[in-house]
């Protein structure tokens, strides 16, 4: 005859004990994981666990006296609670340093810690900022790379900075509002105050090999956006920013927002004929190709603005009428050259060393690197500039105005010239060079000139073709025009900061998930467990005598 079940006060609250340990420590990893429902269910759990407590020490309470105290253990239970307490301990702790931002600089330079001055710029963020990144499951460890360092800055800035990570496959409405278009892609915004994405800053962070320096310029074009106002020239028949062919603007004028800067139309003709001035915000004034030359109330206006440190980028083609823009002996050519030491010639370059499919698709052979315009350019590398029937420009470095720096960022090889029968180019595309007429080369393409008492800027491109959409993507063009904007614009001072360059690899200690998975499976799981089934064994042995 078998025996029944008997169920006494004292198994009764055994088993409320585990109960209660095993409902308190499930409910506290439930909170701090503060998922969804799971928090929901953390509460019940805890309720339970309180309950079963309540419940043991009702029953047993001396037992429940000495398990406290440590003076009794009856029937081995404290070994069962010691080992619900220790998966619990791992487990809480797991949970917290998967949610904590713990990395370790090992190199004896701290060469993977965030730069002061990435600190600096850290501490003037007042408002919370999120850096959502768009990588899909075949690209995650490019995300366990990119969030070693997303988490320096979440730690630095002392949470203002906020992390979020999207599948683009698992959700495709959530990459289209973003524009996100490949595979690891990041983007910057302000949160509101309800904690939602501010639509109206959000922007791409321009990815490269050094991640500090990437991300830390895409925070600090955030603090600053709206402060930095860029003017396009309209007036003149120059090229649209809004058209979106293969010879407009519509690529330069996007990045230049992107950039955190504002863009707005200028008519010169107009102001000069009323009689007034360039607005006050103007950080720069862009001339991209202008059809006609200036008349005199025009430079004027122009002298006014650059007297109050205004800035200029001029980006002249060559020219085939006879009131084309800047022409050499034209009255805003003339001021250039009088003022800021600088002008265009009546020429085209031509260069057979160093040019495209004619030589009078000119490759840049000499960069001058000792400029923030010409710094980031390398003939040799895969950063030269291509200009298409480009314009030579000349600069004063002999006798140069007073008060005025300038000097050269672009020429071309010694074989290079100016071509000056512009008539025969345009009728039958015929060139030669001619020692007489022509000029001798190296010639110049690009140069600058800044005044040092008003701080007023000026970069002189003999090309414009550079920056449409069909061409600023190739080699260093869209670098040339970037960098000159930046320089004309005082974007980069304002910057106030120069990020040390991060390798985009594995320089901090890092465990990936799968790692992280392994280590949990075996001291959360596997070896409290092996301790509860010692445990259960002991009990259930005894509870049999």
């Amino acid at each position: 005859m078998r025996k029944g079940i008997v169920i006494t006060r004292g198994r009764l609250a055994q088993i409320a004990s585990f109960v209660g340990i095993g409902g308190i420590i499930i409910g506290l990893i439930g909170l701090i994981w503060r998922s969804g429902t799971v928090a929901n269910y953390a509460v019940i759990s805890l309720g339970v666990g309180i309950a079963g407590l309540v419940l043991w020490a009702v029953l047993t309470p001396r037992e429940f006296a000495d398990t406290i105290t440590g003076k009794k253990v009856r029937n081995s239970t404290i070994t069962i609670v010691t080992a619900l307490l220790l998966i619990g301990i791992i487990a809480l702790t797991y949970l917290l340093l998967t949610q904590a931002a713990f990395t370790l600089d090992m190199t004896q330079n701290r060469n993977f810690t965030l730069s002061s001055e990435t600190k600096q710029l850290l501490n003037r963020i007042n408002r919370p900022i999120q850096l959502t990144g768009f990588y899909t499951s075949r690209n995650l460890r490019s995300r366990e790379v990119d969030e070693q360092f997303f988490r320096q800055y979440t730690v630095e800035s002392d949470g203002l900075i906020h992390v979020q990570y999207i599948d683009p496959e698992e959700s495709p409405a959530m990459a289209n509002a973003y524009g996100a278009t490949f595979d690891g892609q990041l983007f910057i915004s302000y949160l509101d105050a309800e904690g939602n994405v501010d639509s109206s800053s959000l922007a791409r962070v321009p990815r490269g090999v050094n991640q500090e320096r990437d991300i830390t310029q895409a925070i600090s074009r955030l603090l600053m956006a709206g402060s930095i106002k860029v003017y396009f020239e309209t007036g003149l028949g120059e090229r649209e920013t809004l058209d979106s062919g293969t010879e407009g603007l519509t690529g330069i004028n996007s990045g230049i927002q992107e950039s955190g800067m504002i863009t707005a139309p200028l008519n010169l003709a107009e102001i000069a004929e009323n009689g007034g001035g360039i607005p006050s915000d103007a950080a720069a004034v862009i001339f991209a190709r202008p059809l006609r030359d200036l008349t005199q109330s025009e430079v004027d206006v122009i002298s006014r603005y650059l007297d109050r440190g205004g800035s200029l980028l001029i980006m002249s083609d060559v020219l085939f009428t006879d009131d084309a823009f800047l022409k050499e002996d034209g009255v805003f050519n003339q001021y250039l050259w009088d003022n800021y030491g600088i002008r265009a010639l009546d020429a085209a370059v031509v260069d057979p060393d160093a040019s495209g499919q004619t030589p009078l698709d000119i490759i840049s052979a000499a960069v001058f690197t000792d400029t923030d315009i010409g710094a980031r350019l390398d003939p040799s590398a895969d950063t030269p500039t291509l200009f298409r029937l480009a314009r030579p420009v000349e600069v004063n470095l002999t006798s140069a105005p007073p008060n005025v720096a300038n000097g050269r960022v672009i020429m071309t090889t010694t074989s290079g010239w100016g071509e000056t029968d512009l008539a025969a180019l345009g009728a039958t595309n015929t060139y030669s060079f001619d020692a007489a007429s022509d000029i001798t080369g190296p010639v110049s393409t690009v140069v600058w000139s800044s005044n040092l008492t008003n701080d007023s800027r000026i970069v002189l491109i003999g090309d414009s073709d550079f920056v449409t959409n069909g061409q600023v993507l190739n080699g260093g063009n869209g670098i040339l025009f970037t960098d000159s904007l930046v320089w004309i614009s005082h974007y980069g001072e304002q910057i106030e900061f120069a990020p040390q360059a991060f390798a985009a690899g594995l320089p901090t200690i890092f465990v990936s998930q799968q790692q992280i998975d392994f280590v949990v499976f075996l001291t959360v799981l596997l070896m409290p467990a092996a301790m509860l089934v010692a445990g259960l064994s002991v009990w259930g042995r005894r509870a049999r005598r």
